[in-house]
């Protein structure tokens, strides 16, 4: 809908509908008919650009009518046929074909009859207007809410005083104006929502009407031009396929399955977008919707099957645990020490891993935490901050969530392997979320630039590329040709915890490299995404070396935010950590305090 709505206000995606205008007696004998927009006459003069203190009765056309079908369906087609010669356009049937609304075709009737059958005369009363698709203005796009009646109504318009003013040859005519969601929705989308959960009743005229595009009502036929849509649990699906109504349904649905959310990324959107509304006057964590959506994915996600991958994919998968999972499918990451063959293969396969019930209704992502279930968690842990939103407040309201199992039926699902055991899960993504903070306190620390991982590791490809090879590589700084430095090569493996010979793991290397340039003969090699797995191993090294120096400046910068007392030597690179926090982070201090509180509590390394 909201693509609609976008469309509508383009070029190509205009929309337009017509209105039926009658002129006031005062104005018959002035000067009507001319383009004031154009100050040049149309014919004998359209009614459309009347002021409107001229104009008694303005009569909108029946559920936005497309203005094409106010022309005889031969010259019509004749029309369009000479526009679109030659374009590759298909007209559809509605148009080719379509005709006015009840209402409309009695008063163009009436027109036609009393100026003689005299077309001209007739389109003078006509108004073409643009409109848009709104779906809160309920214009091309309506949401059809779990109710017991049709959803148009006719009501009868010569009976309303304040159309008096319509002209004599229509008073005589009985004029109704259809009312409701379908008549709202023409021309756009129609959404019925949770349809299963009203009365069938209520439904079983969708059986004509989606076939033939008409509903009966107790005064005409009305026309629809419009996409018909709805949604329904699948449980409720469950219980009316063992109905007897569903056969009469099948034959005229198309089912398709929208499963929650299996990329952690888009679902944390979700929740950005909700403390957003919130406006909230108390900082938030800048991983507290992060934690939130990883673990809500994580509850959906089955385990996978290799099924008809290729066999040498078989270990891969069954090893898969949930968070490398969803890792894969939100990002493309692999496990780390995973042969680069097989981390490509995993990546191709990302999005399409076949599990066991890929063909029942046991499909993955039909159990889980919803987005509103988590809505709910997100705003509990809002409620229990008073100056802050933590991540740890948000696993405190996973956990209440969790508590009474009786509550959520995926809270009762049978676990498979490290899958389905939501409690197991919290503990998983804590870790996850205590890895993010140890990395980002050490880029923070600024006792190592992050850039300088990637510098030495693409200086490392091209050593053991020319190594491999034989060659010489052009040094830098002298503009020699020099052969490959062996002991930067054997600095650097032992970074990458290399426990084999030389050889083979610098060949694997090169392989990674030759599979990229098979698979993208033109794009440029990004050491970063080749080797991320590398790159994190890198960090680890270098990390271990330097975490205590690393804690001692958290701790600094806690004692630096509670306003204790540090000598200049330990307050100037606390005050730097902070800094890079919330400049490159997005932290607060407040949330900057708290996250490394976390990270030095739980990690075992207590604050001093």
């Amino acid at each position: 809908m909201r693509a609609l709505e976008a469309y509508s206000r383009t070029d190509e995606g205009a929309l337009y509908r017509f209105n039926w205008v009658f002129p006031s007696s005062q104005s018959e004998g002035g000067k009507i008919g001319f383009d004031r927009r154009a100050d040049a006459p149309l014919g004998a003069g359209s009614y459309a650009f009347l002021d409107d203190r001229l104009i008694d009765c303005k009569l909108p056309s029946e559920h936005n009518d497309n203005p094409l079908f106010l022309l005889p369906r031969d010259a019509r087609a004749a029309l369009l046929d000479a526009s679109l010669g030659g374009t590759g356009f298909v007209l559809s049937d509605t148009i080719r074909r379509g005709d006015l609304g009840h209402r409309s075709r009695a008063v163009f009737d009436a027109l036609l009859a009393a100026y003689r059958g005299d077309f001209a005369e007739v389109v003078r009363h006509v108004q073409v207007e643009r409109f848009h698709i709104s779906k809160r203005y309920r214009c091309g796009a309506v949401t059809v809410e779990p109710q017991l009646r049709v959803d148009a109504q006719p009501r009868q318009l010569t009976a309303d005083r304040s159309l008096a003013a319509l002209p004599r040859i229509l008073q005589t005519q009985s004029l109704f104006e259809i009312s409701g969601p379908l008549a709202e929705g023409n021309r756009g989308i129609i959404e019925y929502n949770d349809v299963l959960k009203r009365g069938m009743e209520a439904n079983k005229y969708l059986l004509a009407t989606s076939e033939k595009g008409t509903v009966a009502l107790e005064t005409s036929e009305m026309h629809i031009d419009a996409l018909l849509i709805a949604t329904a649990n699948e449980a409720y699906l469950d219980a009316f396929k063992q109905t007897a109504d569903w056969p009469s349904y099948k034959g005229r649905l198309t089912l398709i399955r929208m499963p929650y959310l299996l990329d952690y990324r888009a679902e944390q959107e979700i929740y950005d977008q909700q403390l957003a509304a919130l406006a909230l006057d108390r900082p938030v964590s800048p991983h507290a919707t992060w934690v939130a959506a990883l673990w809500s994915v994580l509850t959906r996600l089955r385990r996978p099957v290799a099924g008809d991958l290729p066999r040498d994919l078989h270990a891969v998968v069954d090893a898969l645990g949930p968070i490398d999972k969803a890792e894969l499918i939100a990002d493309g990451i692999t496990p780390a020490g995973l042969a680069p063959d097989l981390a490509q293969a995993l990546r191709a396969h990302a999005r399409t891993l076949p599990h066991a019930s890929a063909a029942v209704t046991d499909y993955e992502g039909r159990f889980g935490a919803s987005p509103r279930e988590m809505k709910a968690v997100v705003l509990d842990a809002v409620h229990a901050g008073t100056e802050l939103v933590s991540a740890d407040h948000v696993f405190d309201a996973i956990r209440r969530l969790v508590a009474d199992p009786s509550l959520h039926d995926w809270l009762q699902l049978e676990p498979e392997g490290q899958y389905r055991r939501p409690e197991a899960l919290i503990e998983a993504v804590r870790e996850r979320y205590l890895d993010r903070l140890e990395r980002e306190t050490e880029e923070a620390s600024g006792l190592v630039d992050p850039a300088e991982y990637l510098r030495l590791l693409e200086r490392y490809v091209a050593h053991a590329t020319h190594w491999l090879r034989g060659e010489k590589l052009r040094d830098e700084h002298t503009g020699k040709d020099v052969p490959a430095d062996a002991a930067f090569l054997e600095r650097i493996e032992n970074m990458l915890g290399r426990d084999e010979d030389a050889q083979p793991f610098r060949s694997r290397i090169l392989a990674r490299v030759a599979a990229f340039r098979i698979d993208n003969p033109t794009a440029p090699v990004s050491i970063e995404t080749l080797f991320s797995d590398l790159l994190a191993r890198m960090r680890a090294h270098d990390y271990a070396e330097r975490r205590r120096a690393v804690d001692r400046i958290a701790r600094d910068m806690v004692h630096l935010i509670d306003g204790d007392d540090l000598s200049s030597e330990d307050a100037e690179p606390a005050a730097a950590m902070l800094s890079a926090l919330t400049e490159r982070f997005g932290y607060h201090r407040a949330t900057a305090r708290d996250a490394v509180s976390a990270l030095l509590r739980d990690r075992r390394r207590a604050i001093e």
